[in-house]
């Protein structure tokens, strides 16, 4: 069976980026600044917004996808690397954003950040990867008393670093 959901996604992305120029243009033909200089978009978000719209426009079919074809069932190679790899990157995150809070630097919001977002990441693939019987039992007694908790109290610490 095939499909061209992918070839419709795409011709659709496509048209809604062709639209944003054309209204890029527009705006910069109206407003008299198409002199051949180069500036920076002056709207909310701007590309930053148009890419991560783009990201979730092809993730989302993607995570279909993947539902369809992938085996419930998998050998990993290199299991140590890929979980001291995430243990190794919370703990950098968090080292960091004690750094950062204890030298007052407001970029301890972005640490915090990326620290309880790879908690939550911990606690998904523990949980998600365990083996029925104890094993699952310990990954969800550590995430909820542990890793979960730790999580909401770094995005508590970014949330209070952003307002200040």
């Amino acid at each position: 069976m095939t499909t061209t959901f992918p070839d419709e996604l795409d011709t659709r992305l496509g048209d809604a980026i062709d639209d944003r120029v054309a209204d890029a243009l527009e705006d910069y033909i109206t407003e008299g600044r198409l002199d051949g200089r180069i500036r920076a978009r002056r709207s909310p978000g701007g590309l930053a917004a148009m890419v991560a719209a783009g990201v979730a426009a092809v993730l989302l079919p993607w995570c279909l996808i993947l539902a369809a074809t992938l085996p419930s069932t998998y050998e990993a190679g290199h299991w140590k690397l890929t979980w001291i790899g995430l243990d190794c990157a919370t703990a950098i995150a968090a080292g960091l954003t004690a750094y950062l809070l204890h030298k007052r630097n407001r970029n301890a919001a972005l640490t915090a950040m990326a620290a309880g977002t790879l908690l939550v990441a911990d606690a998904w693939f523990d949980v998600s990867t365990a083996a029925a019987g104890f094993d699952r039992t310990l990954s969800l007694t550590e995430a909820l008393l542990l890793e979960l908790p730790l999580a909401v109290c770094a995005f508590v610490v970014a949330a209070r670093e952003l307002r200040r």
